[in-house]
């Protein structure tokens, strides 16, 4: 009996140690996997996935199955958005999504509550959403070259905010230095301000 005991508090602990978050250290140095096929094989776990470029046009649903993934790149794919089940890989620390034809920021990526990084840039995302705020590890944010009409005050609530690309936006003096006052200790990259609308 204590033998068994001793399995499952092994197996269980093997599991949980999967389970955890990288250190940025650590993620930066694991496997890049470039097939989904050879990700969805794998004996070990699969922290991060490359499938840009890859002539997608939906987002595929093999990679919900990388419970582990940590670190995932579409580029230049026309994935149009993201099933709510995304929430299933609660440990994603960082999404590339450039080019890809995405018109909004996914709900379900505001839940991802370990997410440092999101780059959705050169897109058609005209708003983002209240609730970006939700991201509250969130170090860097890239949506540069999107339509964007809409930026949020909850924007100055992303406590770790390091980074934000807003490059190529339309935005007015006005909006551009409301978000300079939100973000004071944050590096913002924009262009050039226009004589443009666009609203909180």
């Amino acid at each position: 009996m204590r033998q068994l005991l001793a399995l499952i508090l092994l197996l269980c602990s093997g599991l949980f140690a999967a389970a955890q978050v990288l250190p940025p250290a650590s993620l930066a140095t694991a496997k890049i996997y470039t097939s989904l096929t050879e990700a969805m094989s794998s004996v070990q776990p699969v922290y991060r996935l490359d499938l840009s470029r890859q002539k997608l046009t939906e987002f595929p649903e093999g990679i919900l199955t990388l419970k582990d993934l940590q670190e995932l790149r579409l580029a230049k794919n026309k994935v149009g958005n993201f099933p709510d089940s995304i929430a299933v890989l609660s440990n994603l620390q960082r999404i590339e999504c450039i080019r890809c034809e995405m018109d909004s920021i996914p709900p379900a990526i505001l839940t991802l509550s370990h997410l440092t990084k999101l780059d959705l840039g050169d897109n058609y995302i005209s708003v983002i959403p209240e609730d970006i705020n939700a991201l509250t590890e969130l170090r860097i944010l890239a949506l540069w070259d999107n339509p964007i009409s809409i930026y949020p005050n909850t924007l100055g609530d992303l406590p770790q905010l390091e980074y934000l690309d807003f490059l190529h936006n339309q935005m007015s003096v006005t909006t551009q230095q409301r978000i300079l006052d939100l973000l004071p200790k944050t590096r913002i990259i924009v262009s050039a301000p226009c004589k443009c609308e666009d609203g909180e």
